[in-house]
């Protein structure tokens, strides 16, 4: 059985992700399924501790360059995703 997740991207991420699927000749949806796999696969050793901790930071950078968000609306939108039948 799989399960379903839903991913929240950016204008500029989704255009990325669909122009690199497109080159691919695959799916957006598709190619996000196989960048979760392999992540999912590699080992975490720590050169992929520091890689994630990049990957942070550049997700924090990105982070303070929008404009601020809706604390509520935020987590009401997590609350629903988390649990889809409230």
């Amino acid at each position: 059985m799989t399960r379903a997740i839903t991913v929240r991207l950016d204008e500029a991420d989704h255009a990325e992700l669909a122009k690199q699927a497109g080159q691919l000749r695959v799916r957006p949806g598709t190619l996000a399924r196989m960048l979760v796999h392999a992540g999912l696969s590699a080992d975490v050793s720590a050169t992929g501790r520091e890689n994630a901790r990049t990957a942070l930071d550049r997700l924090v950078a990105r982070s303070q360059q929008r404009t601020p968000g809706d604390a509520v609306a935020l987590v009401a939108d997590a609350r629903d995703a988390l649990d889809p039948h409230r």
